[in-house]
C-alpha cells in the first residue's frame, strides 16, 4: 500500500464525522487569527496610547485585548473538544474493525503472529494513528490557510512590500521543511514502529514464561536479548531524534530571519515615507512573528503524521488479509443430523509443504465414538481443525450431514461442534463467565446444572466468591484438572450434537485424569464423538480407532482387533504399558 493511499483510505474512514471535523478546523483557524489579533493589537496599543494617552485610550484597549482574549480561549476549547472527539470515536471504530478483521483470519492467519505483536498493533499503533485526526488534518489545512489570510492583510492594509518578504519564509515553513524532515526521519519511522513490535512480543514472551527463565537460570540470556533488542529500538528513535532536532533548530532560525527582513524593509520604507513607523511597526512585526504560530505546529505535525502513517500500514498489512475460509454466497440451512464424512482429504499447512494428511477417509454415523490415535505429529489435531474449518482441504470433502462444509454458514458450523482440547483458553475473569461462553444467554441456573454435570459444584460451592471467583490470567488460579472441567461445564452448556476431545486429559495425574474421565463420559452421552488422544487408554471403549502415521491411516479396527493385528498400534500399546508398569514400580521413564 502505498503512502498516498494510506492517506486516502484514513481521510475515507473519517467521512462519517467530517461534518465535526470542518468545525474543529474552522476553529482552529479562528483560534490561531485571534492569537495574531492579540498580540498585534497589544503592539497597537502602545502606538495607541502615545497618539492619545488618556484612561479611555487605556479602557479601549484593554476591552478590545480580553474580547480578543475570549474568542481565543472559546475557539480553543472548541477546537480541542471537538477535534478529539473525531479522534477518539475514530479510534473506538478502528478497533471495533481490527478486531472484526481479525476474527475471520484466526487461526490461520494469527498462526505466525507473535502475541506482543499483535497487541503493539492493536494498542500502540492504533493509539499512533489517534494523532493523524487529533492533530494532523486541522493543523496542516491552518497552516495553508492562516498564513494566507496574514499575506493578504499585510499586502491590503500596510504595503504589499511586508507580504513579498515574509512569503518566501512562510513558505519554506510550510512545503520546504516538513518534506526535509520527512525524508531524513523516513527510515527510522518504519525501523523504530518495527523493532517496537518485537519488544513488544519480546517483553511478552519474557513476562509470559519468567518461571521457567528464573528455574532454567537463562535470565542472563534473556537480559542480553533484550539490550540487543533495545539497541535496535535506539537507532530508529535517533533516526528521529536528529530528524526533530533539525527541525526546531531551522524552525527558529527562520523565524528570527523573517523578523530581521521585517524590520528591514519597515527600515527602508520609513524612510521613503510611505508608512508610520509608530503605527505600522510594531504591528507588523508582531503580526509577522505571530503568523509562524500556525506553521510552527507542523514540527508536531509531521511527526505524528509520520508515525500515524507507518502506524495504519501496520494496522492494514494485518486486516487485509484475505481469511483461509469465509462464508459461502449460497449458504444451506446447518443439518443437525450430526454424521461426520472425510473423503480422500489431503491438506498441507502452506502451500508446495509436504502434506499433514494425505488422502484421508473416515465415518462417524450419529451417536458414534470414533477415536484417532498416533504419534505426535502425525496430524490428529489437523483433523479437528478442518471439521471446525479453521482451514480448508486442498484435496477432498469434510461433510456433517452429506453437506460439505464449505457449502455451511461458520458461525452455523461451529454451533454444532463442542470441542474440549488440552488447550482450553481460559480467559481472566470469573469462573462463571467462563462457562458461560458455552452459551452467552446462558441463565444462572444452567450455568450451575453444567458445573454439576462437570463435577465442578462442589469445588465452586468452597470458594468465598463461588461463581464469581476470578480465574486469573490464563486460568493462572486454578489447577490443570479445574481448568480441564470448567472447558468441559463450557462444552456441556453449548448442548452441540458433536463432540471432539483433542488430548483432552493429557499433562493430567492419575486421580485427576479420573475425576475428568468421568465428567467426559457425560458430556459425551447422547453425542456425535471425535476423541483425538496419543494416550491409548482413553480410547479402549471407542467404536472404531483409526491409526495416523505419518499423515496416513496405517490401521483401523477396534481395541481389540487391533491388538489382535499386533501393528502400529500394538506396538504404542505396549509401549504405554511399559511406562505405567515403570511408574508402579518408581522408576523414572523419559517423556
Amino acid at each position: 500500500m502505498t503512502h498516498w493511499q494510506i492517506v486516502v483510505r484514513l481521510l475515507k474512514f473519517m467521512k462519517p464525522l467530517n461534518g465535526i471535523m470542518v468545525l474543529s478546523t474552522f476553529a482552529r483557524a479562528v483560534k490561531l487569527l485571534m492569537q495574531v489579533a492579540l498580540i498585534a493589537f497589544a503592539a497597537a496599543g502602545v502606538s495607541m496610547y502615545v497618539a492619545a494617552p488618556t484612561s479611555d485610550t487605556l479602557w479601549r484597549i484593554g476591552g478590545m485585548l480580553a474580547f480578543y482574549a475570549f474568542l481565543l480561549g472559546l475557539f480553543n476549547y472548541i477546537e480541542t473538544y471537538t477535534g478529539h472527539y473525531v479522534a477518539f470515536r475514530l479510534l473506538a471504530m478502528l478497533r471495533n474493525e481490527f478486531y472484526d478483521r481479525m476474527e475471520p483470519l484466526a487461526p490461520a492467519g494469527t498462526a505466525e503472529l507473535r502475541t506482543g505483536d499483535a497487541v503493539s498493533r492493536v494498542i500502540n499503533d492504533c493509539e499512533r494513528v489517534e494523532p493523524f485526526y487529533a492533530h494532523t488534518i486541522a493543523p496542516a489545512i491552518c497552516a495553508l490557510v492562516v498564513p494566507g489570510i496574514l499575506l493578504w492583510y499585510l499586502a491590503h492594509f500596510h504595503h504589499p512590500l511586508y507580504a513579498w518578504t515574509l512569503a518566501p519564509f512562510l513558505a519554506f515553513m510550510v512545503f520546504v521543511l516538513p518534506l526535509i524532515t520527512t525524508v531524513l526521519g523516513a527510515q527510522g519511522g518504519e525501523q523504530w514502529r518495527a523493532k517496537q513490535g518485537q519488544v513488544n512480543a519480546f517483553l511478552t514472551d519474557s513476562l509470559q514464561g519468567i518461571r521457567d527463565t528464573v528455574a532454567f537460570g537463562f535470565g542472563e540470556r534473556r537480559r542480553q536479548q533484550a539490550w540487543t533488542i533495545g539497541e535496535d529500538l535506539k537507532r530508529g528513535q535517533d533516526h528521529l531524534t536528529r530528524a526533530d532536532a533539525f527541525q526546531r533548530g531551522c524552525t527558529e532560525m527562520v523565524v528570527a530571519a523573517a523578523a530581521v527582513a521585517m524590520v528591514w524593509v519597515s527600515w527602508g520604507l520609513v524612510l521613503d515615507g510611505a508608512i508610520d513607523p509608530l503605527r505600522t511597526v510594531p504591528v507588523v512585526v508582531a503580526v509577522a512573528l505571530t503568523s509562524f504560530y500556525a506553521t510552527i505546529g507542523l514540527n508536531n505535525v509531521v511527526n505524528d503524521y509520520r508515525v500515524s502513517i507507518i502506524s495504519a500500514r501496520r494496522l492494514w498489512e494485518l486486516m487485509d488479509q484475505q481469511p483461509a475460509v469465509t462464508d459461502p454466497a449460497d449458504a444451506v440451512p446447518a443439518t443437525l443430523q450430526p454424521s461426520i464424512a472425510l473423503r480422500n482429504v489431503s491438506f498441507a499447512y502452506k502451500a508446495g509443504a509436504a502434506p499433514v494428511l494425505a488422502d484421508i477417509s473416515l465415518d462417524i454415523q450419529p451417536g458414534q465414538h470414533v477415536a484417532i490415535v498416533g504419534t505426535s505429529g502425525a496430524g490428529k489435531s489437523t483433523i479437528a481443525n478442518l471439521l471446525l474449518r479453521f482451514w480448508d482441504p486442498q484435496q477432498g470433502t469434510v461433510a456433517i450431514g452429506g453437506v460439505d462444509l464449505r457449502r455451511l454458514r461458520l458461525d452455523e458450523l461451529r454451533n454444532l461442534i463442542a470441542v474440549v482440547s488440552q488447550r482450553n483458553y481460559i480467559f481472566n475473569s470469573t469462573i462463571g463467565d467462563n462457562i458461560r461462553m458455552g452459551r452467552p444467554g446462558a441463565s444462572q441456573a444452567e450455568v450451575e446444572q453444567a458445573a454439576r454435570r462437570a463435577n465442578l459444584a462442589e469445588w465452586i460451592a468452597s470458594l468465598p466468591q463461588g461463581y464469581d471467583t476470578p480465574v486469573g490470567e490464563m486460568g493462572s488460579k486454578v489447577s490443570g484438572g479445574q481448568r480441564q472441567r470448567i472447558a468441559i461445564a463450557r462444552a456441556l452448556l453449548k448442548d452441540a450434537p458433536i463432540l471432539i476431545l483433542d488430548e483432552a486429559t493429557s499433562n493430567l495425574d492419575v486421580e485427576t485424569e479420573r475425576e475428568v474421565n468421568a465428567a467426559i463420559h457425560e458430556l459425551a452421552r447422547g453425542r456425535t464423538v471425535l476423541t483425538i488422544a496419543h494416550r491409548l487408554s482413553t480410547v479402549r471403549t471407542a467404536s472404531e480407532i483409526l491409526v495416523l502415521e505419518q499423515g496416513r491411516i496405517a490401521e483401523r479396527g477396534t481395541h481389540a482387533e487391533l491388538l489382535r493385528r499386533n501393528g502400529v498400534y500394538a506396538r504404542i500399546f505396549e509401549l504405554q504399558q511399559d511406562e505405567v508398569d515403570a511408574r508402579l514400580d518408581g522408576a523414572v521413564v523419559p517423556a
